[in-house]
């Protein structure tokens, strides 16, 4: 348990960050330094999708250099330092007035330090261990970390200690909530990354040493053979897109439907307390019942409680905390049961040609990942400045009807395709063990 704890750490500061990047920064930017939020969109579409795209490249480093902390975990400190680094200047412009150059530069930066750790990191998670049921412990207790991160970040975003007077204060700037995210965050990778270097080493890694030239024809030819694959491909990148619509929207949401924008913070943290209360949940039925079957169950339990969205409207916050928090549960299972089941896709892969990509394939997980977080992020964006939304108050029946539908209603069409697509997914918990069965043999 111990080995999990350590390699699940560093996601909390990481994705305090991450999510601070495609939640907050927008409307940050947005209000405080004059950028349309179509220019804001382009640029999370163009940044991530040229990141996405190098996923596969860092795949290979990771599999094929090796040191004496191992292939996986240099590549994390490299790759996170540069990301924290980066994030700062994001955060806390060092000028009083910014431009689109400024916000691409640092944005990109940030991305390349994320495309350098990802890969390496979420392979390394596949590889602690063999076992159909250990692999979602594993999986869960990073996405433990990763909404507890998350939630921390909702928290320091909307209050602060006021060393004067000795009390909490609420509704601070977006500008102050930020550079508390990122001081947190900061002392929290430092500390991540003393237990990740020198924490418990598993001495049975699994082997890779039949995979030593880099063959990206080789990574298509396995997709297109691979049924499983490509189809939860196509149903994770579905299901991303909806995932990625309401954070995009949520504080223009919270600020132009309900007229509460000092509350944005903490109803973001209810919502991913929601998440956090979901995780022992998913992992006893992920332990009680196939994988893919569990999800899609989350999803439709999700469609159900979000179609209630679209019928908000100014000062219904009693019921948008019950759907934050109700919502929020089927977050855990979205976040961790889909990279599970490609770990159980690999053991097949590797049964059927005697090669285990593993980072590879994570990398191309990590191109889709990033393409439905990069598609949906802008996308809402754009469609948002295209029906014509007003940073302040005056904005018509029209426009906010939009708002609630791109927030709320298309999310729930998405995740129905998604649904579709895994129901009858064949490779169940009887099948995997007789794959690992047949790979001890």
């Amino acid at each position: 348990m111990l080995k999990i704890l350590v390699y699940g750490f560093p996601s909390l500061p990481l994705a305090s960050l991450y999510f601070s990047i495609y939640v907050l920064l927008g409307e940050f930017y947005f209000d405080n330094y004059g950028l349309s939020l179509s220019i804001i969109g382009s640029t999370f579409i163009i940044i991530r999708l040229i990141d996405a795209f190098s996923d596969p490249i860092m795949g290979y480093i990771s599999d094929n250099f090796i040191s004496k902390y191992g292939k996986r975990k240099p590549w994390v400190i490299i790759g996170g330092t540069i990301f924290v680094f980066s994030t700062w200047f994001l955060f806390v412009p060092i000028f009083n007035s910014v431009g689109f150059n400024y916000f691409f530069f640092w944005l990109l930066m940030a991305t390349i330090g994320w495309t350098v750790a990802y890969a390496p990191y979420y392979a390394m998670g596949a590889e602690l261990s063999m076992d159909y049921l250990e692999r979602s412990n594993v999986t869960f207790c990073r996405e433990l970390f990763t909404i507890l991160g998350i939630v921390i970040a909702s928290l320091l975003y909307s209050i602060s200690f006021d060393f004067e007077y000795n009390i909490f204060r609420n509704g601070i700037s977006s500008k102050e909530g930020l550079i508390q995210i990122c001081i947190f965050s900061s002392f929290a990778f430092l500390f991540s990354m003393i237990f990740f270097l020198f924490g418990h080493k598993d001495k049975k890694e699994v082997s890779n040493n039949k995979n030593n030239n880099f063959n990206i024809f080789e990574i298509f030819s396995s997709l297109q053979k691979q049924e499983l694959m490509r189809k939860l491909l196509f149903s994770h990148f579905i299901n991303g897109l909806a995932n990625g619509l309401p954070p995009a929207l949520f504080v223009f949401f919270v600020n132009s439907i309900l007229k509460s924008p000092e509350l944005t913070g903490f109803l973001l943290f209810l919502y991913f307390l929601g998440a956090l209360m979901g995780v022992p949940l998913w992992v006893f039925l992920s332990s009680k019942y196939d994988k893919h079957r569990v999800w899609c169950c989350a999803m439709i339990y999700a469609c159900f409680i979000f179609m209630f969205v679209l019928f908000l409207e100014e000062g219904d916050l009693t019921l948008f905390v019950v759907i934050c928090i109700f919502s929020g549960l089927a977050l855990s299972a979205d976040l961790a049961i889909p990279s599970s089941i490609q770990a159980d896709i690999i053991d097949l892969e590797f049964l059927k040609t005697g090669k285990r990509l593993t980072a590879q394939f994570f990398a191309f997980w990590g191109v889709v990942s990033k393409a439905a977080v990069a598609l949906s992020t802008g996308i809402a964006l754009i469609l948002l400045d295209i029906v014509g939304f007003n940073s302040g108050d005056n904005n018509s029946t029209f426009v906010l009807f939009w708002l609630s539908f791109i927030y709320g209603g298309l999310p729930i069409i998405l995740k129905i395709v998604s649904i579709y697509l895994m129901w009858d997914f064949k490779l169940d918990r009887k099948a995997h063990a007789e794959i690992s069965l047949k790979l001890k043999n």
